[in-house]
């Protein structure tokens, strides 16, 4: 009878385990003593094959579960706001934060603390309004588990955001269920206007809806996840795609997409530009999608730059723009004999990592890189990045130059400028102004000295009129806003002229700015006058007696990004692994610099007396400089 029993026990044990996959059974070690939170939501949704679609969704979450986690500090969330809001600012900052004690950031693997309650719940509303949605006949199983149905969207403290959403939202919900042919589009600009308008703010923690929602500050991230807790609580599939860092800039940005009903990702802008009217417009390097599965197809972690060590998403640069696979050779060995390298791309004084591809037979697969861009490949050592080959600029034809210079033939090159600029538009709004002369102060008896037809970052005019005049000024044509840096006015034996500036109004706003009157006499080609309308705007000189006017300097508003006489210049090269200087020239004139240089090479200059360097790269076409960028 007792053996009975216990057989009979061991054949109760044997028939209530469960057996699951290895993928589950390793979350479930790695949940410890949470294993039971999350056995509990598998077994929930084991118990009626009705619920067979839910149990794959429950799946789908706890096997995607381990990076995921909540990051916050145990502290009043007006205290925390608070400090963020004076963070940057603050001269003491530890000051602050010692005062208001919000003490150090807490950190909770969603695997060891997650409930079954809310796993449930976050499941159960789901589904809900996925079925209710008049759109949800639309939206595949795949595309809901994305876009529909995580339980979180960052590393924000978990709440039950989804019963928050329909209940302040649940006037609008009742009215998209009254609307049998309304699309997921046309959903989300509803939603998306009645979302609070932000103000940015880039130092705030990671947020949930509900901090979010009353805050309504901080960066593109807060502004992109406000839209998603908001759009998939009711229904609405959306993503958060981003791009690590744009060309020839130091930051990124992140921003959103809705699924129509064939499946296209439409941009928008949460909380900003509804569907439609919102488009990445830099120039982009490389763009993912945020997943909630585990997409981060780099093993090598031990390599791998920070940038991408919890990276989460998929590539989706093709969906923005014509791209192509490039195979780049490798002509420096790395010391650690990682599989993959890295693509980086310019930004502000440096190179910034954005994507990675695979090293096989010492070629590196890049794959979906976006023409007209510049590229360099490199490995990762110790948070170090080592060039893998020189830099290589993918035209517009999707053909590979890699840049590696020719010393020995040399080209005759004329460099117009440290940077591609503004300048061109600034000039432009010079084009037809007049310059006037006068001995009314009213300029009633005016007489044309001057009309400008070629302005330039330089400009001499002849005076020929031989009458003296004590009042003399610039008149900006319509739509200039009278911009101009630097006016000059000389007499007999080119003697220049000084008196009492006048002006048209300047808006007072300007002031800040410094683009006050005095910046048109200041000797800075930097600081320029801007009047308070497109158009009328003037600018000149009470010279206090009738003078005769032989000559006028004048200058149009610049970002001294040409070549600026008297100015000296580093001209610098990519050899080997990086730059190196070439050679140190003083501009002789104005808006050119003539050097003899290396063939195919890349190149940045330096204005060195003004300090601007920014490594904004060119190479030399048809003797003249091209930028890498736009």
């Amino acid at each position: 009878m007792q053996k009975f029993i216990i057989l009979a026990f061991t054949c109760l044990l044997i028939s209530c385990t469960q057996h699951y996959s290895p993928e589950i059974e390793t979350v479930l070690k790695q949940a410890g003593n949470n294993r039971s939170e999350l056995e509990q939501v598998l077994k929930h949704y084991s118990k009626t094959p009705a619920d067979s679609l839910k149990l794959k969704a429950a799946e789908f979450l706890i096997v995607n579960m381990p990076d995921k986690y909540s990051e916050y500090y145990d502290a009043p969330w007006n205290d925390v706001t608070t400090v963020f809001l004076r963070w940057s600012s603050s001269s003491d900052i530890q000051k602050v934060l010692d005062t208001y004690g919000i003490g150090e950031p807490v950190v909770r693997d969603d695997v060891k603390y997650i409930t079954a309650d809310y796993l449930i719940n976050n499941i159960e509303l789901s589904f809900k309004v996925w079925q209710e949605q008049p759109w949800g006949k639309h939206i595949s199983f795949d595309a809901f588990c994305e876009e529909i149905l995580p339980y979180r969207v960052d590393n924000e403290p978990l709440e039950n955001w989804r019963g928050k959403v329909l209940a302040s939202f649940a006037d609008i919900n009742r009215s998209f269920k009254e609307q049998p042919y309304l699309t997921t589009v046309e959903a989300c600009c509803i939603i998306n206007d009645l979302l609070p308008r932000f103000k940015m703010d880039r130092d705030f923690s990671s947020m949930n809806y509900s901090m979010t929602m009353a805050t309504a500050r901080g960066s593109c991230d807060e502004q992109t996840n406000l839209a998603i807790f908001v759009m998939r609580a009711l229904g609405i599939p959306v993503t958060k795609d981003f791009t690590p860092k744009w060309p020839n800039r130091n930051v990124g940005h992140s921003w959103n997409t809705v699924t129509d009903s064939i499946g296209r990702h439409i941009t928008f802008m949460g909380a900003e530009t509804n569907p439609g009217y919102f488009g990445a417009r830099l120039l982009k390097g490389k763009i993912y999608r945020r997943t909630f599965a585990i997409w981060n197809d780099i093993t090598d972690k031990n390599n791998s730059p920070s940038v991408f060590m919890d990276f989460n998403g998929i590539d989706v640069t093709a969906e923005y723009e014509e791209t192509i696979n490039v195979e780049i050779p490798v002509k420096y060995q790395p010391n650690n004999n990682s599989q993959y390298a890295y693509l980086s791309i310019p930004g502000v004084g440096r190179w910034n990592i954005v994507g990675w591809g695979a090293v096989n037979n010492n070629t590196i697969h890049f794959g979906a890189l976006g023409k007209n861009l510049l590229y360099l490949p490199v490995y990762s050592e110790n948070e170090s990045e080592i060039p893998a080959n020189y830099p290589f600029w993918l035209d517009e034809e999707g053909v590979v130059k890699i840049l590696e210079p020719d010393t020995i033939h040399l080209q005759d090159a004329k460099l117009l400028g440290v940077a591609p600029s503004r300048n061109d538009r600034w000039r432009a709004r010079m084009l037809n102004g007049v310059f006037e002369g006068a001995n009314m102060s009213d300029f009633s008896d005016a007489q044309v000295l001057h009309i400008i037809k070629e302005p330039q970052t330089f400009n001499t005019a002849k005076i020929t009129n031989p009458n003296k005049f004590r009042y003399i000024r610039y008149v900006s044509p319509n739509n200039g806003l009278c911009d101009v840096a630097e006016i000059k006015f000389f007499g007999k034996s080119l003697k220049e002229l000084k008196g009492t500036i006048i002006s048209s109004p300047h808006q007072s706003v300007h002031e800040v700015y410094m683009m006050t009157p005095e910046k048109a006499f200041d000797n800075d080609i930097l600081t320029f006058f801007e009047a308070d309308k497109d158009n009328d705007g003037w600018i000149g000189m009470d010279l206090n007696e009738k003078q005769q006017i032989t000559e006028i300097h004048y200058m149009p508003r610049n970002d001294g990004d040409g070549i600026i006489k008297g100015n000296v210049y580093e001209l610098y090269y990519w050899k080997n692994k990086n730059w190196q200087l070439l050679g140190k020239r003083t501009a002789t004139e104005y808006d050119v610099l003539s050097c003899q240089m290396p063939s195919n090479a890349l190149f940045y200059i330096c204005n060195v007396s003004m300090k601007k360097d920014d490594y904004c790269a060119f190479i030399i076409k048809d003797g003249v400089q091209k930028w890498l960028r736009k």
